[in-house]
């Protein structure tokens, strides 16, 4: 006799990515969208303008699109670069730079805004700083994005998260001091798959970057989506208590684990920490189904997201409690 057991397994509770878990709530598209390319273009020119207070904006699918668009803009004009990377910063940034074959140097963050910079041509800065939540203030960004063109060279600011924090974005300052600046929608709308991120810099980027990516990588539907995202100042501000609210809980959490002693950066859709034990405990909580971000760093960061549902809440908190110390 053959005996079959059926083992009913947890999904995976996926709390490793960077993205808010409350949605932004979207009217139905009007089926015109599609046959409106040129029209909707239109509009987000101005409405993009006056969003990021920049003149020139350049919508792309996705913030990965964007950094390969600019790898491969910067070999076309200047061939390969030296390309510092503020550490920690998305990996993508590393990975698509020497795709194009740039030369790109891990430096500290900390070691960057002090001035103590190896020779290069580029410098990309999170903003704020992913996973630390360091925030870097325009003040420090000025002087820096001064002195790389005076030489002939860039600062590339990525604000993928910059707008959980309520700063001000560095876009409106590109005029006066040029630097170029990448956002994205995900992070803040919730909506994860909608691949649509704005790089804000001079005119001349800008152009030469369209030429990149081409006129026809942007779709009606996503020129409506950007409309969508700009026109809800309403809802934006709900979403940041909200968030507040979130991160707030996760430290609770947390803090149960971690004690009193430890800190805890609150970025919005993610709370992180440096303990010794954040690798243990991310494979801990992985053999239990739940996916955090642990980084293999000096001081051993872990970045743990927030859940959408109350039994997801429940379930982390049942883990957290049972990991060892």
């Amino acid at each position: 006799m053959r005996i079959e057991t059926h083992v009913r397994q947890q999904a995976k509770l996926d709390l490793s990515g960077s993205v808010a878990p409350f949605e932004l709530k979207l009217p139905d598209m009007p089926a015109s969208v599609w046959a409106s390319p040129d029209l909707l273009r239109s509009r987000f020119h101005l409405e993009a303008a006056r969003f990021f207070e920049c003149e020139s904006v350049l919508a792309v699918t996705g913030i990965e699109s964007g950094i390969s668009a600019l790898a491969r803009l910067f070999q076309t004009w200047y061939g390969s670069m030296r390309v510092v990377l503020a550490e920690p910063s998305f990996d993508q940034w590393d990975k698509r730079f020497r795709r194009a074959n740039h030369v790109v140097l891990d430096w500290p963050v900390d070691l960057v805004l002090e001035g103590d910079i190896p020779e290069c041509d580029v410098v990309v800065l999170g903003r704020p700083v992913n996973p630390t939540c360091q925030m870097i203030s325009i003040q420090q960004i000025k002087p820096l994005a001064r002195k790389l063109r005076e030489q002939g060279g860039w600062l590339i600011l990525d604000e993928a998260y910059l707008d959980w924090t309520g700063e001000e974005s560095y876009a409106s300052f590109i005029e006066a001091e040029p630097a170029i600046v990448l956002r994205s929608v995900a992070p803040f709308s919730g909506l994860a798959g909608a691949n649509l991120a704005f790089v804000c810099g001079p005119k001349a980027v800008c152009t030469a970057l369209l030429n990149e990516v081409g006129t026809q990588a942007v779709s009606s539907p996503q020129w409506w989506l950007a409309l969508q995202y700009f026109a809800a100042e309403d809802w934006r501000a709900e979403q940041l208590i909200r968030l507040d609210a979130v991160c707030t809980r996760l430290e609770s959490i947390w803090r149960v684990r971690l004690g009193e002693h430890i800190q805890i950066h609150k970025g919005g859709y993610f709370i992180s920490f440096a303990h010794p034990n954040n690798e243990q405990w991310a494979a801990d909580l992985e053999h239990v189904g739940i996916l955090v971000r642990a980084y293999p760093t000096e001081d051993s960061i872990l970045r743990c997201g927030a859940p959408k549902s109350e039994a997801d809440w429940t379930r982390l908190e049942n883990a957290v409690k049972s990991l060892s110390d």
